[in-house]
């Protein structure tokens, strides 16, 4: 048995424990991290088969986070972007909602779904967003983001033809009971830069953090199961593991809501996490669309909510001649895979015609615990405590925002506030 005594263990790898850890080295503390799965990234992973790279779901990267831009090296990403716009499927036709400020062209073709006054609206709401420190934003009163929507003056065309197939996608939230304050955030973030996701896939942000760790400090395939103090019952959950004991000074649980709730119980609040999201992920001989493109559904007529074809936007994810089509759905629909594909080709195949049909299905993945929830009663406080006692710290997005940013954030300040404290 191999014994670790260090400074901090911190549970989980993914990107608040990867973030927290690599803070605590930088400043001189050793640290082990254990991780229950064969990776690190938690619900930030991609998986390489046959040469086409599958995220574990549809996720992007928004380079206008600051704390992505403050301690990733985004050039090392190779970062593909999206379009600064989407494409909007609504009375059985296409139309394309694009950001004026950076496609001027595109804007008299959003007037089908977005009126004048939207236009307007719009732009006063981008102003007002840029302008200043983020951080008022996070402390504003707070309303419902359909109420924020109302206040703005948005008309209701925008807001059912694009705002809640957006938050649909975005939030998994068709109802738009999402804090006001969360989604001024991250519309902040929209506007600031860009979409993307690495040429690599998303599992080459974890990678690039753990990267920064000593050799030996993420322990993998090791499951936590009891925490006595300061020192941590795990067990092997994978036939490489080695079976360790680890004593440290101080403990972070950086898992996901649910488990950060079976280790601690009921020593701290902790965020429900009950938005879930379903990605279908197809190969297609041709691309349906030819551009990078975000599709939002808007005509409520099947279960697909979002369309992205991956390869149009970063070629790598897939060899040459293969198109990688990323289909989701907020919730988890009911039925087998078999019974869901069919309902998917038939919505698709009205957009598209008889080329769905060929379609390969080659993933599929239903996540249950894929977002915490940021309505207005969830959010006293965008930041949440990230100390259960003195020597134990939770972090993760459940402790600030639903995003790759607040996962970061979170194991950031955790790890300064054990260094201000210890």
């Amino acid at each position: 048995m191999k014994t670790f005594d260090v400074d901090v263990v911190v549970i989980g790898a993914g990107l608040a424990g990867l973030n927290c850890a690599r803070t605590l080295v930088a400043a001189g503390r050793s640290v082990v991290v254990i991780e229950a799965s064969d990776g690190v990234g938690g619900r930030v992973r991609t998986d390489v088969v046959d040469g086409v790279r599958y995220d574990r779901g549809f996720q992007v990267m928004l380079t206008g986070y600051p704390e992505l831009a403050a301690n990733v090296d985004l050039d090392a990403l190779a970062l593909q972007p999206f379009s600064p716009g989407v494409t909007v499927r609504h009375d059985g036709k296409f139309t394309r909602v694009a950001d004026p400020t950076r496609e001027p062209l595109a804007a008299p073709w959003s007037l089908r779904i977005a009126t004048p006054r939207d236009a307007a609206k719009l732009l006063a709401w981008r102003r007002h967003l840029l302008k200043g420190n983020g951080s008022r934003l996070a402390t504003a009163d707070q309303t419902s983001a359909a109420q924020l929507l109302a206040d703005r003056g948005f008309s209701e065309g925008l807001v059912e033809r694009f705002f809640r197939p957006f938050l649909s996608g975005t939030f998994f939230d068709p109802e738009m009971t999402t804090s006001s304050r969360f989604m001024e955030v991250v519309f902040r973030s929209f506007f600031k830069g860009q979409v993307a996701v690495p040429a690599r896939g998303m599992q080459a942000l974890p990678d690039q953090l753990a990267a920064d760790l000593p050799g030996g400090t993420i322990l993998l395939n090791t499951r936590v199961n009891r925490i006595d103090g300061t020192r941590i019952a795990a067990t092997a959950t994978g036939p490489l593991a080695p079976a360790s004991a680890v004593q440290a000074e101080n403990v972070v649980v950086a898992t996901d809501a649910p488990n950060a709730r079976a280790l601690l119980g009921d020593r701290v609040p902790i965020q429900t996490m009950d938005r879930a999201g379903t990605t279908f992920q197809y190969l297609a001989d041709v691309p349906p669309i030819p551009h990078p493109d975000l599709v939002l559904a808007a005509d409520a007529v099947g279960p697909v909510t979002t369309v992205a074809v991956m390869t149009n936007v970063a070629p790598s994810y897939a060899p040459p001649g293969t198109h990688l089509v990323s289909v989701s759905m907020t919730g988890i629909p009911a039925g087998d895979d078999a019974d869901v594909d069919r309902l998917v080709r038939t919505q698709l195949g009205g957009w598209w015609g008889a080329q769905v049909s060929r379609w390969e299905l080659a993933r599929v993945d239903r996540i249950l615990h894929a977002q915490p929830r940021m309505d207005v009663e969830d959010l006293p406080s965008l930041r949440r405590p990230v100390r259960v006692d003195d020597r134990t710290w939770v972090c993760g997005d459940h402790r600030d925002t639903a995003s790759l940013q607040g996962a970061m954030v979170s194991g950031r300040r955790t790890a300064e506030d054990i260094i201000a404290h210890t």
